[in-house]
């Protein structure tokens, strides 16, 4: 069975070998590869031949063009700087007053560095997979773009001081999200992560109000070109699972602090849980033996709709045995 029958069968609740992992990978990726952080981030093909190599040794089910969140932001207007081999930062924000919001231009991707890389990455994996293995393509969700173009510190603030304005420039990385999925599709992504990690910062009533109509537009419009929606909000997001389900994202990332087994009970029949051991505490720092145990319990303590995955990125450091036990204990549970 080929990692894209394996993950779209089990999304469609048929038997599968084992069930799907979705381990994110970045800098532990790069650092596998033998590939600097910059290159990994900037070159096309260095990121995809570092996550093909994952793929292969580690048993990933998908492969992605994830690394940072920047690519919309630069985009926009931000100024990044990309350390050689470190995660990189805005060191200018397009946003620093109200009266900014009028240079926010929605941009064709393929005119942009970073998106018509992405593009670019998403053919290359085509040329090389075919739909072997899922391809996973990226945007960012309203709040957190809201905060990467402006300053998180800021965006958090003008949600109640300038609630208007605040969705004002939500909207506009609304329909750059958009812009920017059709376009991933279009060149072979089968699905799309969406990234909103700030959305567990803010609690239930702003969230609701204020984000999640914003990502059930990006969710439909995902939907509506023909791929699926993965759901990434870094953080505890038990609070906001019940408005999160109405999103009707296929899979939805489960945060190491979540309660695995409620947020499968919420999602079940809806979305797939995915997660959900603590990145560092049980994965870097833990042993295989411990990791296949691990793994276990969460299968055992779920539904069959669950995918397995670390909570959040997989660190740099992570010894590379602990990493290859999720498919052991996928494997063996099979």
């Amino acid at each position: 069975m080929t990692s894209y029958e394996r993950l779209m069968n089990r999304l469609q609740g048929k038997e599968v070998d084992r069930i799907p992992n979705l381990n994110i990978l970045m800098a532990f990726a790069a650092k596998y590869a033998g590939i600097s952080y910059s290159d990994f981030i900037l070159k096309p093909e260095q990121k995809g031949i570092a996550n093909v190599k994952c793929h292969e040794d580690f048993k990933i089910d998908v492969v992605t063009v994830m690394s940072d969140p920047y690519t919309e932001a630069e985009g926009f207007g931000c100024k990044i700087e990309y350390p050689e081999d470190d995660h990189p930062h805005c060191v200018r924000h397009i946003l620093n007053d109200y009266e900014d919001v009028k240079k926010l231009k929605i941009h064709d991707p393929s005119h942009q560095k970073r998106m018509s890389a992405t593009i670019e990455l998403i053919e290359w994996y085509q040329k090389q997979l075919g739909s072997s293995v899922p391809i996973v393509g990226w945007v960012e969700g309203p709040i957190a773009e809201f905060a990467d173009i402006y300053d998180i510190n800021n965006a958090m603030m003008d949600l109640i001081a300038e609630p208007e304005w605040a969705q004002e420039v939500m909207d506009i990385c609304v329909e750059q999200a958009i812009v920017f999925a059709k376009a991933q599709i279009k060149a072979g992504a089968h699905i799309i992560g969406m990234g909103d990690a700030a959305a567990s910062l803010i609690g239930r009533e702003l969230y609701a109000k204020m984000v999640l109509p914003r990502e059930k537009k990006i969710v439909n419009a995902i939907h509506e070109a023909g791929a699926l929606c993965k759901l990434h909000i870094c953080g505890n997001i038990e609070p906001i699972l019940e408005d999160i389900k109405t999103l009707q994202a296929d899979i939805v990332d489960i945060d190491s602090m979540v309660d695995f087994a409620h947020a499968n009970r919420v999602l079940s029949g809806i979305s797939a849980a995915n997660g959900n051991l603590d990145p560092v505490r049980a994965v870097m720092n833990s042993t295989p033996e411990q990791i296949i145990c691990d793994v276990r319990k969460l299968v055992e303590q779920t539904d069959s709709t669950i995918l397995i995955s670390g909570g959040c990125e997989i660190p740099k450091n992570t010894p590379p045995e602990n990493l290859y036990a999720f498919y052991e204990a996928l494997e063996a549970i099979q």
